[in-house]
């Protein structure tokens, strides 16, 4: 029988017999200790598993908790974050990082939410990503499940937004579709609900542009911020020289929520870095 060859033998650490698993230290120079044992033990080592280990326990797991995933979501979600994580241990670029900590720690997270977000879409994690930035950027739509449109339209139908009666006019339906269009676009149901029956209950005159009135009171009536009160009093109402989405969804129907402008107006209102809404001119 031949005796193996000393430079393919597992090098345990200084101190530690083969059999030790050796510490993982949440510091760089630990970090980097432990890759240096890997290259020369195998992920098969004593080091690659107290490494692997550590991360998918200590860091993965709580990630997974943390963005919210629950069950077999959350098991499937970790054992892919796991895979991008050893994947990136593989790198060299990870050896002469400022902070290969946080590198490891972003691309978990990243991974995690792509699974989010594959679930999301029904696609893989990548194009996922892709697809959900052009959402927010208001160029995209989220495709929707029957039972979920469903649900939610009769959730709409069944409860008067701002006590403005039955839902059987068009004033009723584009009500309805507005409320729908900002729970979609990310609001709550009921405070989508609130903000359009407060909007469309507003008497105040409209004010040029930038001096859409009512908006201040509203943010105080919502508990917003003042930029969300504008942001939506601007959309729905519109000023003295652009028509509001509902007065648009009433004459024009809801087709209009399938315009880019409109949903790109709508992404907006959750997000203070989108442009400010800016409905389309009166006809």
């Amino acid at each position: 029988m031949s005796t193996p060859r000393h430079d393919t033998e597992p090098t345990p650490l200084a101190g530690l017999s083969a059999t030790d698993p050796p510490p993982v230290l949440r510091t760089t120079a630990g970090l980097l200790t432990l890759l240096d044992a890997v290259d020369g033990e195998g992920w098969n080592g004593p080091a690659a598993t107290a490494l692997l280990t550590y991360l998918r326990t200590d860091l993965i797991r709580p990630l997974a908790i943390d963005v919210g995933l629950r069950g077999a979501a959350a098991s499937q979600a970790e054992a892919t974050a796991w895979e991008a994580v050893w994947l990136q241990l593989c790198a060299p670029s990870l050896r002469s990082a400022k902070s290969p900590w946080g590198v490891i720690w972003r691309t978990a997270r990243r991974a995690l939410l792509g699974e989010i977000l594959a679930a999301r879409w029904g696609t893989n994690w990548r194009r996922a990503w892709e697809q959900d930035a052009a959402e927010r950027d208001g160029t995209n739509r989220r495709p929707l499940s029957l039972e979920a449109f469903a649900s939610a339209g009769s959730a709409f139908a069944g409860t008067a937004i701002g006590g403005l009666g039955p839902r059987t006019t068009p004033v009723s339906t584009a009500l309805d579709a507005a409320a729908g269009a900002l729970a979609a676009a990310g609001w709550d149901e009921d405070t989508a609900r609130q903000i359009v029956g407060e909007i469309a209950s507003m008497e105040d005159a409209l004010g040029h542009d930038a001096t859409v009135t009512g908006w201040r009171p509203l943010a105080t009536r919502l508990d917003i911020p003042p930029w969300q009160a504008r942001r939506l009093t601007a959309l729905l109402r519109g000023t003295q020289e652009r028509a509001g989405l509902l007065a648009r969804l009433i004459r024009e129907g809801d087709r209009v929520l399938d315009e880019c402008d409109v949903r790109r107006s709508l992404a907006s209102t959750r997000s203070r870095t989108l442009p400010s809404p800016t409905p389309r001119r009166a006809a």
